[in-house]
């Protein structure tokens, strides 16, 4: 059973990024309810502050996930970090032909290199603690492959890997790495693939659950995975997608 207090967030810094809209905006919210003194990061500034307003003034940091520099004062402006939800991310859907060298680079650097970089940054003072939680926002096409998002897919599957290969290396230290990977879920992120009725109908095809998640659904998830009542949990990814990736 899991207790009230499994899920208290009370006195633990709770960092979230890509928390302007979408998924992290519901993380944010969803951790400043059950306690948490949530830090937001975001490269829409304009939205960031608006969100941080909404959540009644919380601390807020404008910062670029493609830039190592930027990442870098992010970590030192959070510090000390007790949950890190590294969760920003973008897609660039095109066929791989059309897709310039310059665009797959900066599709890896947001979705991968980036969460990368900031899981290093923030993981260096949780280990020098011996305690934290790192929940990475990975996806379903992590586990398969999708036409027009191969880099998308490519550094989702390797964010999953990453989740791994650092959670053996901190769990030691008291620092548990675990993944999300949500599947299709209503977000201004995923609204020009659902854009039209015959794009919702056609993708309800591949869900055996029939519909589609929520950012609310996402967040209660990465709740729990950053909670005492997931604490055995270490190195795996929790897929969320409907049941999508068993067709």
């Amino acid at each position: 059973m899991i207790a009230s207090r499994d899920l208290d967030f009370t006195g633990r810094r709770v960092l979230v990024s890509g928390a302007a809209g979408g998924i992290g905006s519901a993380m944010a919210a969803a951790f400043a309810a059950h306690g948490g003194e949530v830090i937001l990061a975001d490269i829409d500034g304009e939205a960031l502050e608006k969100q941080a307003e909404r959540l009644g003034g919380v601390a807020f940091h404008h910062y670029d996930q493609g830039d190592a520099s930027s990442i870098a004062a992010l970590a030192a402006a959070a510090d000390p970090v007790d949950v890190l939800c590294n969760n920003a991310g973008i897609i660039q859907a095109g066929p791989l032909l059309e897709q310039s060298p310059e665009t797959i680079q900066r599709i890896i650097a947001i979705n991968l290199t980036g969460p990368m970089l900031l899981a290093r940054q923030i993981g260096e003072g949780m280990v020098a603690r011996g305690r934290g939680v790192i929940v990475n926002t990975a996806s379903q096409l992590a586990f398969h492959g999708a036409p027009t998002r191969a880099a998308y897919a490519a550094a989702k599957a390797g964010l999953v890997q990453f989740t791994k290969s650092a959670a053996a290396e901190w769990a030691p230290h008291g620092v548990r790495v675990v993944a999300l990977a949500p599947g299709r879920t209503l977000t201004p992120m995923t609204a020009p693939f659902l854009a039209t009725e015959e794009q919702r109908r056609e993708g309800l095809k591949h869900i055996p659950a029939g519909r589609y998640g929520s950012a609310e659904e996402m967040a209660k998830l990465a709740l729990f995975l950053a909670s005492d009542a997931a604490s055995y949990v270490v190195g795996a990814t929790l897929v969320a997608d409907g049941g999508y990736v068993l067709l």
